[in-house]
């Protein structure tokens, strides 16, 4: 399978094939269409990388008692 890519513009239901593809394009081809005039995505990208206090706890850890010990200790 090969692959032309070219742009042009649709005149009432018409794609104009440039002149040098004319004779490398079968009679039965798929078609598909990409704005060109339109990003295809634009990304949100923030100016600054966020700090700590953008970020929202899953857990309330307040009032926990850690015990490096217990936490450690193999059962």
């Amino acid at each position: 399978m090969q692959i032309i890519r070219f742009e042009s513009i649709i005149e009432g239901n018409l794609i104009r094939i440039p002149e040098e593809y004319v004779n490398q394009i079968p009679a039965r081809v798929a078609v598909t269409l990409v704005d060109v005039e339109k990003p295809k995505f634009r990304p949100k990208i923030k100016k600054e990388l966020p700090g700590i206090e953008e970020f929202q706890p899953v857990l309330d850890t307040k009032g926990w008692k850690f015990d490096r010990e217990e936490a450690n200790e193999r059962r």
